[in-house]
């Protein structure tokens, strides 16, 4: 009993130092990142759909900077963010999930990149010119800073991590947690299960984001079906 409550104890802790370290990265990527925030800043408004943006209260310029600098922080820490996470589970897989675990850490940090270039180069520009297309000549918008921000961020942060989803299922697979004929005959509940994410995570609710977003995914789903599949087969 003792040595069970002390291994117990002892994985808190590396849970906790872990985070504390990804804490710790992200926290000084804030601060070096802030001095760059203002360039960022107006690069974004250059290069999206609207002519300016505004502020409404005296401290929202500086904020949205902030959010800037935490963003940015965030997109350059999830690399080490995914190595302590793989650092933590790591110890406790066997030496073939080890080896096969570190492809796809490898793996879902370049799906993470394809999915913030698919947000910023297609679901960005696309969902603002279908978004405001309905506005007219008595029906102008006048974009707060903020909002537009958290419209990005959600966007790009929401394509990375929706994009390691079917990283996620053909790592299950692989491992034979999940068995792959059984995801096969429930692919309807998946499609489901994977829209009601891709609705949840998105920023905007309408149709035509959602379709951006979840016409991908549903490929990669279907390619990491395949791609179990083939690979069970050679191993075989």
């Amino acid at each position: 009993m003792n040595e069970r409550q002390l291994s117990f104890i002892e994985h808190l802790e590396e849970l906790r130092r872990r985070i504390l370290y990804s804490l710790g990265c992200t926290a000084t990527l804030t601060i070096v990142t802030f001095f760059f925030s203002k360039r960022v800043l107006n690069f974004v408004i250059r290069h999206s759909n609207l002519q300016t943006v505004y502020f409404f209260s005296p401290t929202e310029a500086f904020f949205a900077r902030i959010k800037i600098a935490i963003f940015l922080a965030i997109f350059f820490s999830f690399p080490f963010i995914l190595y302590q996470t793989w650092a933590f589970i790591g110890p406790g897989l066997t030496r073939t999930e080890r080896r096969v675990s570190i492809t796809y850490l490898t793996s879902g940090i370049l799906l993470f990149l394809i999915g913030n270039m698919f947000g910023y180069f297609i679901l960005i520009p696309l969902g603002l010119k279908f978004l405001l297309s309905f506005g007219n000549e008595t029906l102008q918008p006048i974009m707060n800073i903020s909002r537009y921000l958290n419209f990005i961020f959600w966007c790009l942060l929401g394509s990375g991590f929706l994009f390691q989803l079917p990283l996620l299922l053909f790592f299950l697979m692989k491992l034979g947690i999940i068995d792959i004929d059984t995801v096969a005959r429930h692919r309807a509940e998946a499609v489901i299960i994977i829209l009601t994410i891709c609705a949840i995570i998105t920023p905007t609710g309408d149709f035509f984001t959602l379709s951006l977003i979840s016409i991908p995914l549903l490929l990669l789903f279907e390619l990491s079906i395949q791609a179990a599949r083939l690979t069970g087969k050679k191993k075989d």
